[in-house]
């Protein structure tokens, strides 16, 4: 009986596929894999604080949402550095245009990522940070965009 399972072992092990990932890191540094083909399983917005907040199983992250004049021929996912309305830089909450963009503050920062053009100025400010929460949640394009961007800033 012995012989069998030590021959079942010997024949199936070198058929089994072993896939590992090694990574070194500083004992005070906080590791994520941020991977944008995980969907969230949850999302949640702040409409006054321009904040939104889009839970995975690996983690939560954060963000804020802003609505500027630029975006013309963007498409979801697409980022900026430096991503200006007017002169000033963008920092979260401008509620002057019909641009939606979205950007992630936490665990890690990135650039500003195109989510989608509103009908007016007063739609995106209705609508953009719950937009960037739900579409972070649900669409690998605006991960992409804010996880691939990470360190570019």
């Amino acid at each position: 009986m012995k012989k069998i399972i030590i021959l079942m072992i010997s024949l199936v092990l070198p058929v089994c596929g072993v896939n590992a990932a090694q990574m070194c890191a500083e004992n005070t540094t906080t590791t994520i894999v941020l991977d944008p083909s995980i969907a969230g399983i949850g999302y949640t917005y702040d409409l006054p604080t321009w904040t939104w907040e889009t839970r995975f199983p690996y983690g939560t992250i954060n963000g804020i949402a802003a609505c500027v004049t630029t975006g013309e021929g963007k498409t979801r996912g697409d980022t900026v550095a430096g991503l200006t309305e007017g002169n000033n830089l963008v920092v979260g909450g401008e509620a002057v245009g019909k641009y939606c963009w979205c950007k992630m503050t936490h665990p890690a920062v990135s650039l500003w990522a195109f989510y989608y053009a509103r009908s007016s100025a007063s739609d995106c400010a209705s609508n953009c940070t719950y937009n960037c929460g739900h579409y972070v949640q649900n669409y690998s394009s605006l991960r992409a965009g804010l996880f691939g961007s990470v360190g570019a800033n």
